[in-house]
């Protein structure tokens, strides 16, 4: 390796030191039947609140009845029935019990220091702390249950227990992210306790300590919120369909159907990647996940075919990171948003088809050009499958994402639906026995499961802190404030703005964690300063939420798909952030053409789609500067990146004339000599 090969290297590697956090380990010996032991106590608990408990309670009841009308009367069987159909969910119990669980697993697997792999009494005490911390929560969960906010005191224990969960919770999140949100917790921290002693507009009322506790720890607006519970009902469960799906087979599927689609296309290699990698990436909605799991089968082939290294690692980090935006799964960052705003699932995954679409449309133009340019031909024919005998052999593990959109279409709630089709595959499984879900497979989907939502725990953790913090300093209207005196009060200043604090945020956090964060400090700006929709704010916040998984310096993505690749994540961000050109100006177009999003006449939706198509094609071509084998040159591509941003103005006549010049452009460039 050449010198300004190796230069970047260290480059990335100190960026990964300075922000990053413990290292991702998975201990052996004694540790490993308690982790695992904890791993399935935490999938069956949350699989029995979501939707167990209510399914098994209508059984045993239709059983009871049955049995009754044969002349057996059982009512210890009907009383079982009436408790399993009326457990419900207790917000502060469930997340004292979700804590107990995977926070001493998470210490457990995440050491202290990135460069140690071995455990310490550094990793064994705060497992042992967060496992006591969580059952005082589960003993008491009564008290807090029947908490009166304003006239319940914390006790002195509540408030060493307390202090103790927020120091708990800043170091998981230290360790699972690195510095970047870890410091920006500790500020809204020492905000909150001594933003009374600021001048100006930036001072707060004195709290008491018992105000900061109750707030923090008891009420749900604190740890014990929403973000938590996220983590606890719709991430856990749908990262766990995705682990069950990709177990029983459902990751071939998607490969076997983009090679059949695509791979006697040119480039048919980098396009069934990008198929394949976008499917998965909708069930996961993980990008970092979709690479650990499509990345090794996808990868070697592209590198096979041709494709360097890096471009190979890019194309995978690309299609992986647009997973959750694409319907009709979206992974649990779309029910999160749903939660949020009170906007239905089916409403948001309908507003995000075409922008997805044409994220990956704009990903599939500079794949091909730089397929033809290279002349990178299709796959080889004993590695491209037929269709229908793809559908054929493995029809049976598209049931369960049917089964899943129609519990959705059928008004059931998202943790219900995440729940039952978790069980449908687990039942489909049993089908065939090589994909068959026993014991052993269960355990290992259980295991993974937790190892993989390990950060998204201690982000979303560290979420609820900031969420705290913003509601007892009264932050949210300073804040405006503040990024309104940034931007000088002008919408397009402000969401470049919010588009740079979004990816800054995304250094190493996951998607629903920098949504979940935005969501509290961006959100209120965007609403407030300049009353645009629900849908396009937050849909603006995922969209830039997840391109922080492939956006240098610290993309996570960027490094999963370097690592199998064997190459430089600094050069892999480079081809990234070209691959993904036409995704970072997308979210711009939906915020001034809400046509996009589905929202207006046929006819609006139809001149929308067109001139967007235009907008990424133009962005793609200018950035990458390429048209097949044909070089763009600088002035040509400057004006087409004139054309891109100019197809942003919500005016059809000028999106019209700035598409007619762009399509000016490339086709002149198209009938000049190569």
């Amino acid at each position: 390796m050449s010198v300004t090969d190796a230069a970047p290297v260290s480059t990335g590697r100190v960026f990964k030191r300075l922000l990053g956090g413990g290292s991702r380990h998975q201990p052996g010996g004694r540790w490993t039947p308690l982790i695992a032991a904890g791993s399935v106590a935490a999938t069956l608990y949350v699989l029995w609140i979501g939707a167990l408990s209510t399914v098994f309670g209508n059984a045993l009841l239709w059983t009871y009845g049955s049995l009754q009308s044969v002349g057996l009367d059982w009512p210890w069987l009907d009383a079982f029935a009436a408790w399993s159909r009326g457990y419900t969910a207790n917000f502060h119990r469930d997340i004292a019990i979700f804590i107990g669980v995977t926070f001493p697993i998470a210490f457990l697997t995440t050491t202290a220091h990135v460069d140690r792999k071995k455990l310490a009494w550094t990793d064994i005490v705060p497992a042992a702390l967060s496992f006591t911390v969580a059952l005082y929560y589960v003993i008491l969960h009564d008290r807090f249950l029947n908490w009166s906010r304003g006239f319940s005191t914390p006790t002195m224990w509540d408030t060493i227990v307390g202090i103790t969960l927020v120091v708990l919770v800043v170091e998981l999140c230290r360790r699972c992210t690195g510095w970047g949100l870890t410091s920006l917790v500790l500020l809204l921290l020492a905000f909150t306790v001594f933003g009374h002693l600021m001048p100006g507009p930036l001072k707060h009322e004195n709290f008491g300590i018992d105000y900061f506790i109750e707030m923090m720890t008891i009420t749900e607006n604190g740890i014990f919120g929403s973000p938590l519970e996220v983590a606890a009902t719709y991430a856990f469960l749908f990262v766990l369909f995705g682990n069950f799906f990709e177990k029983t087979g459902g990751g071939d599927l998607f490969f076997g159907l983009s090679s059949a689609i695509t791979g006697r296309m040119t480039g048919g290699a980098a396009k069934a990647c990008v198929t394949a990698s976008g499917l998965y990436g909708s069930v996961s909605g993980s990008p970092t996940a979709d690479v650990a799991t499509t990345g090794p089968l996808t990868i070697p082939i592209m590198k096979k075919m041709g494709i360097a290294p890096a471009r190979a690692a890019a194309i995978e980090a690309t299609a992986s990171s647009g997973g959750a935006m694409l319907p009709p799964v979206m992974g649990a960052v779309a029910f999160i948003m749903s939660d949020l705003t009170g906007i239905t699932y089916a409403a948001i995954a309908w507003a995000s088809l075409l922008p997805a679409l044409l994220y990956y449309a704009s990903i599939y133009i500079l794949v091909h050009n730089e397929s033809v340019r290279h002349d990178e031909g299709r796959l080889p024919e004993d590695q491209i499958a037929g269709l229908w005998h793809t559908l054929a052999h493995g029809w049976r593990h598209l049931l369960p994402l049917l089964a899943l959109i129609s519990l959705l279409i059928m008004g059931f709630t998202p943790v219900y639906v995440a729940a039952g089709s978790t069980a449908a595959i687990i039942v489909l499984s049993w089908f065939s026995r090589s994909s068959a879900i026993g014991p052993r497979r269960f355990v290992e989907c259980c295991t993974t499961t937790i190892f993989q939502v390990v950060p998204l725990i201690g982000a979303v953790a560290a979420a609820g802190i900031i969420i705290g913090a913003v509601e007892i300093s009264a932050l949210a209207g300073k804040f405006t404030l503040l990024i309104n005196a940034i931007s000088g009060g002008y919408l397009v200043s402000t969401l470049l703005l919010s588009a740079v604090m979004l990816i800054l945020l995304g250094m190493g956090m996951p998607t629903p964690a920098v949504y979940l964060t935005a969501a509290a400090l961006l959100a209120p700006v965007l609403r407030q300063s300049f009353n645009l929709p629900v849908m396009q704010v937050h849909l603006f916040m995922i969209y830039f939420a997840c391109l922080s998984a492939i956006t240098p310096p610290v993309a996570v993505a960027n490094f999963a798909a370097g690592a199998i690749a064997g190459a430089n994540p600094m050069t892999v961000g480079r081809h990234a952030v070209k691959l993904a050109a036409g995704g970072f100006v997308l979210p711009f177009f939906f915020m001034f053409n809400p046509a996009l999003n589905m929202q207006g006449t046929l006819s609006q939706i139809l001149m929308a789609l067109v001139f967007a198509v235009g907008m990424v094609s133009f962005c793609s071509m200018a950035l990458h500067g390429y048209l097949g084998k044909r070089t763009i040159h600088r002035l040509p591509r400057l004006v087409l990146t004139v054309c891109a941003i100019g197809m942003i103005v919500p005016n059809p006549a000028v999106q019209a004339l700035f598409l007619a010049l762009g399509a000016a452009v490339l086709v002149l460039r198209r009938l000049r000599p190569v």
